[in-house]
């Protein structure tokens, strides 16, 4: 089967290598989004969507190496600048395979999405399903022109319209569509009201709700399950921040923010210690551990991102220079990591994380971690609040990049972000 999909893939057409470089940037973006989905909503539809984006990224790898054979004819002098092309290649291949393990996680323990729940509403970005009602403004609009992340704060991830899934990047938006998208707290409760869905968030789409097989209202169940909830989510973050900076750092040949990754590797090391402990304590306690099966395999593929994402630091590091084709697949993509240091008079200083949530401060961005001193931190509470000497690193629209870093640094930049 998969000989036969690269086989029509050559059949299509070849690609440059800018071109499958940029497919693989967005299909892997679209990957993360859709494998946490699939675990969130325990959908099998949305996890054969993720394992068909696994299959894509095979083949492109191969086409990348295929074109880098080809095309280049100078030596090994060359050959070597293309280096960091391989590697990268390489390293998205194997993240792609552990973001489709991470999906497929609902087919080894169904109820993966009960524990999951526990944890929407203190994870930095949720996953969440919002119904279009009448009156909603988006209704007749292509989902294209709407721009949920520049203009609303959030990803939409899928369509689920009549027990089906749509995943078309140029569907029109219909009454009674339920969408899932991703995002922070504040954006998805404004979002939801401007779709007229007044409902709680809930995360069921038909039958009855599963119960997690844990007693959440034994003491030292509870404290063991918070230890791993925490642990848990650190780990999820921070593979998932990994892989959009290693990324960023390639594109814009950066040595920080390489190692900015290598640090969180080494960190994602300890913290795999210390969450095997916990599901091991957790095991203990209750009557069913079968139920932490689903929890260890995703540990594990986050792992498998880390050390992948890693590996493309690490070349960066030895010194290899950006070649110009990841220069020009850079430009066409339509979101930019940002890495900038809260100043003196910012427009961030003293403002807690909720209140950075307006939109004449946010501009479409997310702060996807953040260095004080020598402590990174990934998760934010509504009332953290934000000093002086911060490091932010921001992922957002290019559109709005130079307005995010006025807001951040306006000595740097010198224009008011107001």
């Amino acid at each position: 089967m998969h000989e036969k999909k690269i086989r029509r893939k050559f059949k299509y057409r070849p690609l440059s290598v800018k071109e499958i470089l940029k497919e693989m940037k967005q299909n892997i973006d679209l990957m993360i989004d859709l494998a946490y989905s699939a675990i969130k909503f325990g959908s099998k539809e949305i996890a054969k969507e993720t394992y068909k984006i696994e299959q894509r990224i095979h083949e492109l790898t191969f086409l990348l190496n295929f074109q880098i054979i080809q095309t280049q004819a100078g030596g090994i002098k060359q050959a070597k600048k293309l280096e960091p092309l391989v590697i990268m290649g390489y390293s998205i291949d194997k993240i792609s395979d552990a973001l489709s393990d991470i999906a497929r996680v609902i087919y080894i323990n169904s109820n993966i999405s009960q524990f999951t729940h526990l944890l929407w509403d203190v994870v930095p970005e949720p996953i969440v399903k919002i119904k279009i009602n009448e009156g909603c403004e988006f209704i007749g609009k292509n989902r294209r022109i709407i721009h949920f992340r520049s203009i609303h704060g959030v990803d939409l991830i899928a369509i689920r319209r009549n027990n089906n899934w749509i995943f078309n990047r140029n569907e029109v938006i219909q009454l009674d569509d339920i969408l899932i998208v991703k995002g922070e707290i504040t954006p998805l409760t404004v979002l939801k009201e401007k779709c007229n869905d007044l409902e709680p968030f809930s995360f069921q789409f038909e039958g009855e709700e599963k119960k997690l097989d844990i007693n959440v209202n034994n003491p030292e169940i509870n404290e063991k399950l918070e230890e791993l909830k925490r642990n848990y989510i650190q780990i999820t973050d921070i593979s998932e921040t990994m892989i959009e900076l290693t990324l960023a750092a390639l594109f814009f040949n950066s040595y920080e923010v390489a190692e900015d990754v290598l640090e969180m590797e080494e960190l994602m090391d300890g913290l795999n210690i210390a969450i095997e402990k916990d599901i091991l304590d957790l095991a203990n306690l209750i009557e069913y551990p079968r139920e932490l099966t689903g929890i260890m395999r995703i540990v594990f593929s986050c792992e498998l991102i880390s050390d992948a994402a890693a590996n493309i630091s690490e070349s960066i590091l030895h010194g290899f220079k950006p070649h110009r084709i990841l220069q020009e697949a850079i430009k066409e993509t339509t979101e930019i990591v940002v890495r900038e240091t809260l100043s003196e008079e910012s427009y961030f200083k003293d403002k807690t994380y909720e209140d950075l949530q307006d939109s004449k401060y946010k501009r479409g961005f997310h702060i996807i971690a953040m260095k004080r001193k020598d402590k990174w931190i990934y998760s934010f509470k509504p009332d953290f609040i934000f000093e002086k000497g911060d490091l932010l690193i921001g992922l957002g629209p290019k559109e709005t990049v130079n307005q995010w870093r006025r807001c951040v640094n306006p000595e740097k930049f010198k224009e008011s972000c107001k």
